[in-house]
């Protein structure tokens, strides 16, 4: 069975993203695909795309609504949830301990695009 591809929708233009604890910062498009919980940073530099999400079904948890993602929250990934809450772009749904370092993902709901 193949997947379908990604269908992006812009969710943030010009958005600040904090690496590593806030030690690298890159400022770019922040993208979302609702079927697939994909975020991406887009910043236009002509590099690939800087994946934001990740999947957590190796460890049995799922996404119950296209509305939310997972992303990491430690080590390169720390910083990346505050920096979305911190740009209106999502609010945190719930927290997971995984993996055998008991790593922190955070469940964020990418909140409505304000008009305006």
């Amino acid at each position: 069975m193949t997947r379908p591809e990604p269908t992006m929708t812009t969710i943030g233009n010009e958005v600040p993203i904090r690496f590593s604890g806030g030690l690298v910062e890159l400022v770019g498009t922040v993208l979302h695909d609702p079927a697939t919980g994909l975020l991406v940073l887009d910043t236009g530099d002509g590099e690939p795309e800087e994946y934001l999400s990740i999947s957590l079904d190796a460890y049995g948890i799922s996404r119950t609504a296209d509305d939310e993602v997972f992303v990491k929250d430690c080590d390169e990934g720390e910083g990346v949830a505050q920096s979305l809450i911190d740009a209106g772009l999502a609010e945190i749904v719930s927290e997971h301990s995984i993996g055998s370092f008991s790593a922190r993902a955070v469940r964020l709901r990418i909140l409505p695009k304000q008009e305006g």
